[in-house]
């Protein structure tokens, strides 16, 4: 048990060893009995400060320690200042030591000496802001305000940050320097001219100025938006833009200067200033709310009709070739008598399109041009910039590709209106200019517009000459020029050319391969031809003209036609009763004897034609059935039904089949096959007998 209670245990260890921990260094007192021991210490320590620098020379804590024992214990200020002196020759840009040598001569009411060295370190390191806040701190403490003023010019010629100003200003504003802190702001904005710093001018004009100058707070707004306006570039924005708007017009409002407040926004949003949409939005929204509580019916239409300009000048801002929107912002633009801002909305709008084949783009863009035009002639009455945007407008079509029929016809228009005596020759000229530039794909509209111009002014020879180019240029371009041709026809006859007439269709049906026509519009011109004849009562010369057709296509409805003519033409006895009766009478055309004789004989020559095919002839029959029952009687009616064939089935091999199909059998043909005809006339009589 004894053995036991002499035994250390390990709490025992742990005590003792906390108990023993190392406490802390207590050197021993030292007392200084004469001068002789007070030298000798401060030697000593001397020493040992100089030992521990020149083994670390940017050991800054250990210089500070040394010139802070220089001070307290030996008030030896010199020695203190040779010791931050030395200390700045190390390292002079260290921040720090500037500090703490200059706070060292402030806590000891050594003025003058900090001034210097505050002075020295702003000439040495003038980048360093902590020097000069501490050198402006120190003069406005001592009250030297005079001081500080010309501490902070000094420091504004180095141009540093914003928040130097913002100090200047500051500082004049609590000893109530108004007039000083203008100035500065004038400065301010020059150097750095954002929308916060004339935001914050503004603010001090309208809240911290006594006895507020209406003239001058204008002045400042003007220069705010004029300066902030003329620094926007393409899409960059500044968002406090808005806001000062809006606080200019609130002030001016507050003047009861209501109409200055709306102008402000009218000439922001009117599109002569350009501004980035999202600052332009939110200068319409300020607008909104200033015209539903100052605006009246009017003002308040009027926004809406702005927000509907801002719309389409979005629009058209990011799709140029919106030339809807165009459209729609000149009907609002033109309703205004800003003539200038209507013509430079004309110009950006006249950006031709990319592309270069004819589409509805195309077709609102030359539908722009022609507005333009005519708007320069009629509202403006400027000829001559009119004049000029038709020239314009021509260049700009792709010719060679495609052209606008209406440009041609307004510009020539335009030239005889306003030509004088010119007029009309310069209409000409772009006419003809018109059709030698669209040769490729003649256009219509130009041809029939100037053969309309000609036939007005009673010039023939020019509508003659107008409608061969039109046939030549379709011809050369591989196009239909049938429907020219007649029109060129008609034209003739309202002139009575029966001469140009005739020539006219005979070089259409002699032509039939160069103006590309169709059988059907070739039998057309002969028909038409035919029927001018009969109109002219030259007779013979349609029934020449009917007889060679024949001869040249063998074709029922030539036959019929040919006969029912013959019908409808005036018999000689008729011509010469026409030719003594008084022109005011009018004669009932009757059809007699002799047009019936002739037309039962146009029949009979087509039945008895040797290569007439049995389908034609059949169609003959019908037709002179027709006709026997509408004019001739039961005896005549008779005979042609007699002509009729008879129907009958036959067989016969294709292709190694035996198929069936029916034929048709004419009375007066007799069969060509006698032995045939005899065996099918016994098997008759067989069969008959049998019953």
């Amino acid at each position: 048990m004894k053995e036991a209670e002499n035994q250390t245990t390990s709490e025992q260890i742990l005590q003792d060893a906390f108990s023993m921990k190392d406490l802390p260094l207590q050197r021993p007192k030292q007392s200084i009995q004469d001068l002789d021991e007070l030298r000798s210490y401060q030697l000593t320590k001397r020493k040992e400060y100089e030992q521990q620098l020149n083994k670390n020379r940017l050991n800054f804590g250990q210089w500070l320690r040394y010139a802070r024992w220089e001070v307290e214990h030996n008030h030896d200020f010199a020695r203190a200042r040779s010791i931050y002196e030395r200390a700045l020759e190390v390292n002079i840009q260290h921040i720090p030591f500037w500090t703490h040598y200059i706070q060292f001569e402030l806590s000891h009411k050594n003025i003058n000496h900090a001034r210097n060295i505050l002075d020295r370190g702003v000439t040495t390191l003038p980048r360093v802001d902590k020097l000069w806040f501490l050198y402006v701190q120190t003069e406005e403490a001592l009250g030297n305000y005079q001081m500080v003023r010309n501490i902070f010019e000094r420091w504004i010629t180095w141009k540093p940050n914003p928040k130097v100003w913002d100090s200047y200003i500051n500082f004049e504003k609590r000893y109530d320097e108004f007039e000083y802190t203008r100035n500065i702001y004038v400065r301010y904005v020059q150097n750095y001219g954002t929308s916060n710093i004339w935001l914050k001018w503004i603010d001090f004009e309208l809240n911290e100025m006594p006895n507020n100058r209406v003239q001058i707070i204008r002045n400042v707004f003007e220069l705010a938006a004029d300066n902030l306006l003329k620094n926007i570039t393409g899409n960059s924005s500044d968002d406090l833009l808005p806001v000062i708007i809006s606080k200019w017009s609130q002030w001016e409002s507050s003047v009861n200067e209501y109409d200055r407040a709306r102008a402000i926004y009218q000439i922001l949003l009117s599109g002569k200033i350009h501004i980035p949409e999202n600052l332009r939005e939110s200068i319409y929204q300020k607008y909104t709310e200033f015209e539903k509580t100052h605006g009246d019916k009017n003002s308040i239409e009027s926004s809406i009709t702005l927000k509907r300009q801002l719309k389409y000048e979005n629009e058209v801002a990011s799709n140029p070739h919106d030339y809807d929107s165009w459209w729609a912002l000149l009907n609002l633009l033109e309703k205004s008598s800003d003539s200038d801002k209507i013509r430079s909305t004309y110009q950006n709008a006249l950006e031709p399109p990319l592309d270069n084949y004819k589409s509805f783009v195309w077709k609102r863009y030359i539908f722009l041009w022609i507005r333009y035009a005519l708007w320069l002639e009629f509202e403006l009455k400027d000829i001559d910039g009119a004049r000029e945007a038709w020239r314009s407008c021509v260049k700009t079509l792709p010719h060679q590709s495609f052209s606008f029929g209406k440009v041609w016809i307004h510009f020539a228009n335009f030239e005889i209106r306003n030509g004088n005596d010119e007029g009309l020759s310069n209409g000409r000229k772009i006419l003809g200019r018109a059709i030698g530039q669209t040769s490729n794909k003649p256009k219509r509209k130009i041809f029939d517009y100037y053969i309309s111009l000609e036939k007005k002014l009673g010039e023939w020879d020019r509508c003659r000459t107008l409608y061969e180019r039109w046939v030549e240029v379709l011809i050369l371009s591989n196009q239909k020029a049938s429907d020219v041709l007649s029109q060129y026809i008609e034209f003739e006859k309202s002139l009575n050319e029966s001469d140009r007439v005739i020539a006219l269709y005979q070089f259409g049906i002699s032509s039939t391969e160069n103006l590309d026509l169709q059988l059907k519009v070739k039998n057309e011109l002969e028909l038409g031809l035919i029927e001018f004849y009969k109109e002219e009562f030259r007779y013979d010369e349609a029934r020449e003209l009917y007889k060679d057709l024949i001869e040249k296509s063998n074709e029922s409805q030539l036959w019929i036609s040919f006969a029912l003519f013959e019908s409808s033409i005036l018999t000689t006895d008729q011509l010469e009763v026409l030719e003594q009766s008084d022109e005011s009478n009018e004669l009932e055309f009757v059809i007699n004897d002799t047009h019936k004789e002739n037309t039962r004989k146009i029949f009979q020559q087509a039945l008895d034609h040797p290569d007439q095919l049995n389908e034609n002839k059949i169609s003959i029959l019908e037709e002179w059935q027709r006709y026997e029952a509408a004019h001739g009687d039961d005896n005549s009616l008779k005979s042609v039904e007699d002509k009729m064939p008879t129907i009958v089935k036959r067989r016969r091999l294709i292709d190694g089949n035996e198929t069936e199909y029916l034929d048709f059998i004419f009375p007066e043909v007799k069969p060509k096959t006698p032995g045939l005809s005899k065996f099918l006339e016994n098997a008759k009589k067989w069969a008959i007998q049998n019953k």
